[in-house]
């Protein structure tokens, strides 16, 4: 994975944001501590072992990812400790929602809640396990949702990691991430090659995929597709589809000396959200960063 830094890097990779984004300053105070601490809990999950050869490799290659095949995210693990550390995390970058956290943090510990109910369901059928939770235990349906979305980034980069080693080189050519099926929410070409990689923020997975079809309506005219720059900053664009509307936040690596989060990235590049969504465009994804309306 492109994005995966080491967690003492994370510091420097936020500083050096801030400085050369000043116009991202916020956000990124904002959801540094987040990632930094998601960062920081990689691994350090006790998962149960997963047996990623129940996944065939030929409906891979016809574009159904490994979280549509086998089930990579439990209600049986204890995700209580990351649920509180990211709840922490979240306090210190958004202190607005301090009091919020410190509810859900206290029917945690008081055994009320259990982080582990909220991925007992099918992912379209979460809204319903927490509104449940808002109804009874009187908390916020979509901070709950928040923060427990941080918890399923944690617990699915580390399940990608162990299907990518297990299952090896697959074939995949879908604009949708071939571990959990989310758009990518950023894309990075690299200089030499001009190779597309797309990036996953919901697992942290990224792909290659060609830089003349569109990720998320598969439309392979050049027509119509084009690449959106800002003033002279030829190292960052948005991918733009004029048949599904919808945008695509780019950067051009010119080098591999300085350590990269995409994540971090694509906060960075929050700017182009507002020019393309003020044009009518929406991202391939929604992320907490970049619904701007």
């Amino acid at each position: 994975m492109i994005s995966n830094s080491v967690a003492s890097d994370m510091g420097q990779i936020l500083d050096r944001a801030v400085e050369q984004n000043p116009h991202a300053t916020e956000l990124l105070k904002a959801f540094g501590p987040i990632i930094e601490r998601q960062r920081q809990l990689y691994g350090a999950a006790p998962l149960a072992a997963i047996d990623f050869s129940k996944v065939d490799k030929e409906k891979l290659k016809a574009g159904v990812p490994v979280i549509r095949q086998i089930q990579i995210l439990s209600s049986d693990e204890d995700l209580k400790p990351m649920t509180l550390s990211l709840a922490k995390a979240v306090t210190e970058g958004l202190p607005g929602l301090t009091k919020d956290m410190e509810r859900l943090c206290d029917l945690i510990q008081a055994g009320k809640m259990n982080p582990a109910d909220y991925f007992r369901v099918a992912p379209e059928a979460q809204g319903s396990a927490v509104d449940g939770w808002q109804k009874n235990l009187d908390v916020s349906s979509s901070n709950a949702s928040f923060l427990l979305s941080l918890v399923a980034r944690v617990v699915l980069e580390q399940r990608a990691k162990e299907a990518t080693t297990a299952l090896g080189d697959f074939g995949w050519d879908k604009g949708y991430c071939p571990i959990c099926g989310d758009y990518p929410s950023i894309a990075l070409i690299e200089e030499q090659g001009g190779k597309r990689f797309l990036h996953c923020s919901s697992c942290g997975q990224d792909w290659r995929f060609t830089r003349v079809v569109c990720p998320y309506c598969e439309k392979d005219a050049v027509s119509g597709m084009d690449y959106f720059y800002v003033e002279d900053k030829t190292q960052e664009s948005a991918f733009v589809c004029d048949a599904c509307k919808k945008y695509l936040v780019t950067l051009y690596r010119t080098g591999h000396l300085l350590a990269r989060d995409l994540d971090v990235s694509a906060i960075s590049l929050v700017h182009l959200d507002m020019i393309m969504q003020d044009k009518g465009y929406e991202p391939m994804t929604a992320c907490a960063w970049n619904v701007l309306r």
